[in-house]
């Protein structure tokens, strides 16, 4: 048997500058890491991820078409069926605006005018006034909100254009059958809540977010998929695995391990871990100017970020200490 060949495409240069994880974006992981591993599932499926559940429409064609115009079996027809869609010469009719329009060319090709006259209000109901007992006021209204086939609502102008124009219409029953929509995941339940409350216009009212594993959903996952899992359900991504490095005046001074411990302080309750060169220059004997800064240089190349004091630009070695942060684009935050 022979061995498959992959096309082999060749890679193009990443276009993309790197920058180090930021406290922005450490906080979003670990907060992502908290709601996923906390939230509340039925199946508890590891890992979890939620997909939209919405309905589609199952048309129950086997009720005959004069059933589904009798007003006798509206009734039942409502106990079995989710809703009905309205049809006018096998034209779907889908808004109260489409429906007005398509009332009022029924009344004036067929010569109605003087009998009848169509209204539309606030864009959401239709109605249509006659000479004819109509509805319980002398009149058909159709409001785009109901969702049961009621006397006053669609069924009552399907029987006006049966009974009073040379047009057909109908009703067409269905009923709910929720699937899951492939198009969209969620890592967990907020964010799909979120999305739908957002674009709650797009879906159904019945539309539900469901628990599942993404191999139920995929069939199985690629290793950088499980991977990604793997990672937000267990690295620790607390800031105290962040080294910060505080950079400042010292020659010329004579407060700067006060001031560097004041600091150390600060960046120690905010939960990092505090690389503090006032202090590692200390355990230093007679050594010279040059030795401490080959000193913070070692010290600095193995941190994550540079926390200038507020007096760094007048001192040499700081400007150094932070063109070197420049250069290796470290994270640079400043004392306020």
């Amino acid at each position: 048997m022979s061995k498959r060949e992959f096309t082999k495409y060749p890679y193009h240069v990443d276009p993309y500058k790197k920058h180090r994880i930021t406290d922005e974006e450490l906080d979003f992981l670990q907060e992502l890491q908290k709601e996923m591993n906390t939230q509340h599932t039925w199946a508890q499926a590891d890992p979890r991820i939620w997909v939209i559940q919405e309905p589609i429409r199952k048309y129950l064609d086997n009720i005959e078409t004069d059933l589904r115009n009798d007003p006798d079996t509206v009734e039942i027809l409502n106990q079995i069926a989710d809703g009905a869609e309205l049809y006018i010469d096998d034209v779907h009719m889908t808004t109260p605006q489409q429906l007005y329009h398509t009332i009022q060319s029924i009344i004036k090709n067929d010569d109605l005018e003087e009998k009848y006259q169509v209204e539309l209000i606030h864009d959401y109901r239709v109605l249509i006034h006659g000479r004819n007992t109509l509805g319980e006021n002398g009149e058909i209204v159709w409001d785009a909100s109901l969702d049961k086939i009621e006397k006053n609502g669609m069924l009552s102008i399907v029987e006006w254009v049966m009974e009073y124009t040379i047009h057909h219409a109908e009703l067409r029953y269905f009923v709910k059958e929720l699937y899951l929509h492939p198009g969209i995941f969620f890592l967990t339940y907020r964010d799909g809540v979120k999305y739908l409350e957002k674009y709650e216009s797009k879906y159904d009212k019945d539309v539900r977010l469901y628990a599942m594993s993404p191999k139920d959903l995929f069939t199985d996952c690629s290793p950088e998929i499980k991977k990604l899992f793997d990672i937000l359900h267990t690295v620790d991504f607390s800031k105290r695995n962040r080294k910060i490095y505080i950079s400042g005046k010292i020659s010329g001074t004579d407060d700067y391990l006060e001031r560097f411990a004041v600091a150390e302080k600060e960046l120690s309750e905010q939960g990092y871990e505090v690389v503090n060169p006032a202090y590692e220059g200390t355990k230093l004997k007679d050594a010279s100017y040059e030795d401490y800064m080959e000193l913070s240089f070692q010290l600095l190349k193995n941190c994550d970020i540079i926390y200038m004091l507020k007096d760094w630009k007048t001192s040499p070695g700081a400007n150094q200490e932070y063109g070197y942060a420049l250069a290796k684009d470290m994270e640079i935050r400043f004392e306020k």
